[in-house]
């Protein structure tokens, strides 16, 4: 079972971070499974009650639950801001994403949490890189009798803060955490590399293949990203078939919500982009981006409802890695027949025709589209536009508001507001 809080830890110094964040996890760690919608919080404990390694597991699990929390989040918000979803509400917090209106002054960028109207990304991945770094350094220190699932636990929390680092990193114009100075994209994802490669060798100490996969395709991303292709590859081919973690979702409390799935079918915040819609494969429908018609307008009253068939409920799950992405990290690697190879496992995979070509540039132009339908709604598609360099919309919105000029995720004003390492 996995715990998480509304910490919105992001902006506040470390110390207090350690005592009002942490102690949230501890508060809602002690509390049972059965009894998450009842629990009484303890205002605050003191950063030294957290030196308890019986608190280990749980420091971890509410870090994980933090990472899954943000994801969702950011799902949402770079779909809207890309060509995957468009705005269907009213409500002017999530349309500056739909409207790519997103200045370092956004509060939905900056400050808001992970329940926030407008889908908070800033402070829900500051904060949960935060809680993987204070769960490392506090277990780091607990004696090996005392944690004997010691490299189990800083395996988990080693790979999400990577996992996190290769969000920010292939979002954010700039980025900065733990109140250290600006750090450029590719700095980032050179961190995030070393921390995948650190959270596989703990993996393998430890025994837990789960997680060794999870870092083993993370570090293929980010090799991917950073232009190794031959370390990409290598990485990537040794993801199983069949291999994929996921953040998981509940009903249980609104920060365990999978919020792709509940702002479409529930409160019809947003639609299927266009482009995204009846997508065919050599005349069969792409079951990959399923389309469901809702048959009436949604939250605006103007937009008509396309929802997602990919997430149905609030409990769904979101792929954080797989041998699915892995197999189109292979083919744009190492492109021509491998990567016609790769694409026609995935196709055999959702029963689709087979691809077929031997000239490059046309191979490599089916691996972007490849990469378009499979990762749909998955949080790579604001990293794709980028890579590629993908053209932007211009010129006005489907309810006729002028598009803005954001392309990636400013730092936000909150971050250099109160970072001190930041002038």
């Amino acid at each position: 079972m996995r715990y998480s809080m509304n910490l919105d830890c992001g902006t506040r110094s470390r110390g207090r971070r350690a005592a009002i964040c942490l102690s949230a996890i501890l508060a809602l760690g002690l509390s049972g499974c059965d009894s998450l919608l009842d629990v009484e919080l303890q205002s605050r404990l003191p950063a030294e009650a957290l030196n308890d390694p019986s608190l280990a597991s749980t420091l971890v699990l509410g870090a994980v639950a933090d990472f899954e929390c943000a994801l969702t989040n950011f799902v949402a918000a770079s779909a809207m801001l890309t060509d995957e979803l468009i705005g269907s509400t009213g409500w002017i917090a999530p349309t500056t994403w739909d409207q790519r209106r997103i200045f370092p002054d956004n509060g939905n960028l900056g400050a808001s949490g992970c329940t926030s109207l407008g889908w908070g990304v800033f402070t829900p991945l500051s904060t949960a890189y935060f809680q993987t770094q204070e769960a490392i350094r506090l277990i780091t220190e607990f004696s090996d009798a005392d944690v004997p699932d010691k490299p189990d636990l800083l395996a988990t929390a080693t790979a999400y803060g990577a996992q996190t680092l290769t969000i920010l990193g292939e979002a954010f114009c700039e980025v900065a955490v733990e109140l250290g100075p600006i750090m450029t994209p590719q700095a980032t994802l050179q961190m995030a590399e070393e921390q995948f490669s650190n959270a596989m060798q703990l993996a393998q100490q430890a025994g837990n293949t789960e997680i060794g996969n999870m870092a083993r395709a993370g570090r293929a991303r980010v090799r991917l990203d950073l232009g190794d292709l031959a370390g990409a590859a290598a990485d990537a081919g040794e993801v199983p078939v069949g291999f994929v973690m996921n953040a998981t979702y509940s009903s249980t409390t609104e920060r365990r919500w999978n919020r792709v799935a509940v702002d479409s079918h529930e409160n019809f915040y947003v639609s299927m982009d266009p482009r995204f819609r009846g997508l065919m494969v050599d005349g069969v429908p792409d079951s990959r981006v399923e389309v469901i018609d809702a048959g009436h307008n949604g939250h605006d009253g103007l937009t008509h409802s396309y929802l997602t068939g990919k997430y149905l409920s609030n409990s769904d799950p979101i792929p954080i890695a797989s041998w699915d992405l892995a197999q189109l990290i292979i083919a744009e690697a190492e492109g021509g027949q491998t990567a016609v190879a790769a694409i026609n496992l995935l196709r055999v995979k959702s029963n689709l025709p087979l691809f077929s070509s031997g000239d490059a540039a046309e191979i490599a132009a089916q691996v972007r589209e490849e990469r378009r339908r499979e990762l749909y709604l998955e949080g790579h598609r604001l990293n794709d536009f980028l890579r590629f360099n993908l053209e932007w919309d211009t010129g006005t919105t489907h309810k006729g508001t002028p598009f803005g000029t954001t392309t990636c995720m400013p730092l936000p004003d909150v971050e250099r507001d109160n970072n001190p390492n930041i002038t």
